[in-house]
């Protein structure tokens, strides 16, 4: 049975489009590394006897994870005024430097400064919010501190998008290019034809699937974790200077939301290649089965779910809307009396009954030869 699963992995990625796609992967991999990771976009700016100081790359994440730690607990009025205060802007300074005081607000300070900006008007001052006005029934359940697992978010989110039009290339061909071929005929006359070769396809999919998104993964967190540390994963998803998680109507922590978007982008990928796997085995031919999966993929992207209505629960679970994470994470819970439900370990149900239909089907339409005209 290996044997016929390292055959037809062989098959997937022995051809010359394939390795330019997972070559593309691989610049992107690098670019997305140094556009978000390291060195990013982590900057520290303030004003010392005068004089502008800007901090870049590792020197700022040090300088960020200091002041993240000096400030690191329960987000309180006390504390969003002393923030505010320390890193202010002098207005004499910023006027003797050729920058506008009154858009202060609108320059970089450092992280934790960026993450309040609720609380301060255009120039900088605070704006008289409490945090209970800002955030409600949150309040108590915020932390502050520095973190930089959004970065991480991030830069898996869109690296994981492009990934799923990948892996939608590798697997088109699986079972149509048999039927192209008119291998389908002597495959299926075979001892093992309609039971072991069928398995070895499904397999060698999900298999090439899954671990190009932990590899993916691997990449991202082995990077993060050795520039920024595990600091910040008790912070609040919701107090970021990103503007993608901050309107998460429940407690999440950044480690919290971290394990969530594993286990979306997981599901998203079981569910992804489910799909691709038997839109394969159903098209006449390779060209149809990568269009259709190209549009089963990318397609729910830009409909307007949240317009209509009841829909919009179950789109959620489109691997486009799950790998995006936002819209999500800022779904509210399910209630229902005293239980509460939140939608995301939804995921998990969804993506086994996927797969399990892709099992189930995918072999019965292959050993039948029922294809789509």
């Amino acid at each position: 049975m290996w044997e016929l699963i390292k055959y037809e992995l062989q098959k997937l990625v022995g051809k010359k489009l394939v390795w330019a796609c997972l070559g593309g992967m691989a610049v992107m991999l690098i670019a997305m590394t140094y556009q978000w990771l390291y060195p990013g976009t982590e900057t520290v700016q303030y004003f010392q006897d005068g004089k502008l100081i800007i901090l870049e790359n590792q020197e700022a994440i040090r300088t960020a994870r200091a002041i993240g730690r000096k400030y690191e607990g329960p987000l309180t009025d006390e504390k969003v005024q002393a923030i505010l205060a320390e890193f202010d802007m002098k207005d004499e300074d910023m006027m003797e430097n050729g920058i506008d005081p009154s858009i202060e607000r609108y320059y970089s300070h450092n992280f934790l400064y960026s993450s309040l900006q609720n609380f301060y008007a255009p120039d900088g001052t605070w704006n008289g919010m409490s945090v209970r006005e800002v955030y409600g029934d949150l309040t108590p359940t915020l932390n502050v501190g520095y973190t930089g697992w959004e970065k991480f978010l991030f830069v898996s989110i869109y690296t994981l998008l492009s990934l799923g039009c990948v892996i939608t290339i590798i697997l088109a061909p699986l079972f149509s290019e048999e039927y192209a071929k008119r291998t389908d005929a002597l495959i299926l006359t075979g001892a093992y034809g309609k039971s072991k070769c069928a398995w070895a396809k499904i397999i060698a999919g999900f298999l090439i699937s899954l671990v190009l998104t932990a590899l993916v993964l691997l990449i991202f967190g082995a990077v993060y974790l050795f520039h920024y540390g595990t600091d910040g994963w008790n912070t609040s998803l919701q107090l970021s200077h990103f503007d993608a998680f901050t309107g998460i109507s429940y407690p999440m922590t950044a480690g919290q939301g971290v394990l969530y978007a594993l286990l979306m982008w997981f599901t998203a990928g079981l569910t992804l290649t489910a799909a691709s796997i038997l839109i394969s085995a159903m098209a006449k031919s390779t060209f149809t089965s990568l269009v259709i999966s190209f549009v089963v993929f990318v397609v729910p992207m830009f409909l307007p779910w949240k317009s209509w209505g009841i829909l919009n629960l179950p789109a959620q679970f489109f691997p486009i809307r799950q790998m995006q994470l936002a819209d999500i994470f800022n779904y509210p819970l399910l209630k229902a009396g005293d239980f509460q439900l939140n939608i995301i370990w939804l995921a998990l149900p969804v993506a086994l009954t996927a797969t399990l239909i892709c099992i189930l089907y995918a072999r019965h339409v292959f050993a039948c030869h029922q294809v789509m005209g």
